[in-house]
């Protein structure tokens, strides 16, 4: 299996992040542990603040695992996509060269209405030769088009946790002193929020990318396809061979 570099990027920073987060509890707790017990009742806005960033925090990691479940493969898309054009579109396009009318060149002439017949059929075969091609072509393009996509789906991830980063660690520096953890988590629910944003947006642009469609979608169209570029040489070989005698 090819890996995707994207991929193992994405992955990094979710596990730099998921640290962040915790170092930012544990900097809250540490400092919420020096209140005195007669001074508690002067925290419980922290404590609250603290149970609501906890929440939007859930939902990050909800729309994370909604984002990236099946991140998909855009390298194997890619290699896919390559091999229609130099396994399918190139094979066939050489048959197509083959069987032109200019390229049929015997030793023997062959006349009468038989050879006029084959004649006649020979430019559609070359067309539908032609037309195999182009579509092989297309699906390729098509292939490299949805792992275009797959990659900006996962840079716009990337940038999302990168911001989420940055709000946590500005957070835990200035969760220092009581009143510093209030402004603390002020940033860190700016942070958090405005990363979901960015994750919900990237959904929405690109669909359900997550499914990697790379090894099963294609495979059905491969399948016929190869079928029946073998039957058209097939077809000519015979006729070739008919020629001949």
């Amino acid at each position: 299996m090819v890996a995707d570099p994207l991929v193992g990027q994405v992955d990094d920073k979710l596990q730099e992040l998921n640290q962040r987060i915790k170092e930012f509890f544990d900097k809250v707790n540490e400092v919420l542990s020096w209140v005195p017990e007669a001074f508690v009742h002067l925290i419980e806005p922290i404590q609250r603040g603290m149970e609501v960033v906890k929440q939007k925090i859930q939902e990050f990691w909800a729309k994370i695992q909604q984002a990236w479940n099946q991140p998909g493969n855009s390298a194997v898309l890619r290699l896919k996509a390559e091999m229609w054009a130099s396994g399918v579109a190139n094979p066939i396009g050489d048959v197509a060269g083959d069987v032109a009318l200019h390229n049929l060149n015997a030793n023997v002439e062959w006349t009468g209405r038989a050879a006029e017949a084959y004649k006649a059929i020979v430019p559609a075969q070359a067309d539908g030769l032609t037309g195999l091609k182009d579509l092989a072509l297309q699906i390729r393009n098509s292939l490299n088009s949805l792992a275009n996509a797959l990659d900006a789906f996962k840079l716009a991830l990337y940038v999302a946790i990168a911001v989420f980063i940055v709000g946590v660690v500005g957070a835990v520096a200035a969760a220092c002193t009581i009143v510093g953890a209030g402004a603390a988590i002020g940033a860190i629910a700016t942070g958090v929020s405005v990363a979901i944003g960015l994750i919900t947006a990237a959904i929405t642009a690109h669909g359900d990318l997550g499914d990697d469609r790379s090894g099963h979608d294609d495979g059905w169209s491969l399948g016929v396809l190869l079928f029946l570029f073998r039957c058209h040489v097939g077809v000519c070989a015979g006729l070739r061979e008919k020629r001949a005698s």
